[in-house]
């Protein structure tokens, strides 16, 4: 597995099925490190988040989630959603998922520019991640949904219709685009909202979700 880093509990890895134009994932240095060495850093974690770029293009991911579980290790799984496939068979394994969404649903041009996929791909993304998010809520699994606000792209109407097409879940995470230079890459034509536009999208969210969480300027 390519792993950009572990720490406090966290795994982030490298490659990914989407190429998002702000995202740093793609840009940093990965190890090569097989799962026991992985497993054998968070032996002494009660619980794990698994993210980074997209943990589910690894071949050994459910290797991985097999061995977590073994130990008795919970595992909260970060994904886009793209393959609904390994979403289903790593339903065993993990408590949590967390699906990140680029783009409005019904806007294939915005999913197009913020996933770096070709509008063939991108409606399969968009009709992927639904099924995805779907498998998990039969399953009973705890939900989050992980929105990168970016102005021009979102606003409360149209984060309503996406929302009614997910429907309830537990959590759902806003987070003001370029507010963390960790988490974004700078792109042209691309502006950080403010944090009062945020937390207007988050009034919209509290129709959907038992928590939400605002990331930004101030927030968290």
């Amino acid at each position: 597995m390519k792993v950009i880093k572990i720490g406090d509990c966290r795994v982030s890895v490298g490659l990914c099925n989407l190429r998002c134009p702000y995202c740093v994932h793609l840009h940093e240095k990965t190890e090569n490190m097989n799962v026991n060495e992985i497993v054998k850093r968070l032996e002494d974690c009660k619980s794990v988040y698994i993210g980074g770029a997209e943990p589910t293009v690894h071949g050994d991911l459910l290797d991985l989630l097999q061995e977590l579980s073994k130990k008795g290790i919970e595992v909260t799984l970060k994904t886009d959603g793209l393959l609904p496939e390994k979403i289903m068979d790593s339903l065993p394994f993990v408590s949590k998922f967390v699906f990140e969404i680029k783009g409005d649903f019904e806007d294939i041009g915005s999913v197009m520019t913020l996933s770096g996929l070709n509008e063939k791909r991108a409606k399969k993304y968009v009709q992927n991640l639904l099924k995805s998010i779907k498998i998990a809520k039969k399953n009973k699994k705890k939900i989050r949904i992980w929105f990168r606000v970016i102005p021009e792209y979102i606003d409360e109407k149209r984060f309503r219709k996406m929302m009614e097409k997910i429907g309830k879940v537990d959590e759902i995470l806003l987070y003001q685009f370029l507010s963390r230079a960790d988490w974004d890459r700078a792109v042209e034509g691309f502006e950080k909202p403010e944090i009062s536009f945020v937390k207007r999208l988050k009034e919209v969210a509290e129709e959907y979700a038992d928590r939400v969480i605002v990331v930004g300027d101030g927030e968290r």
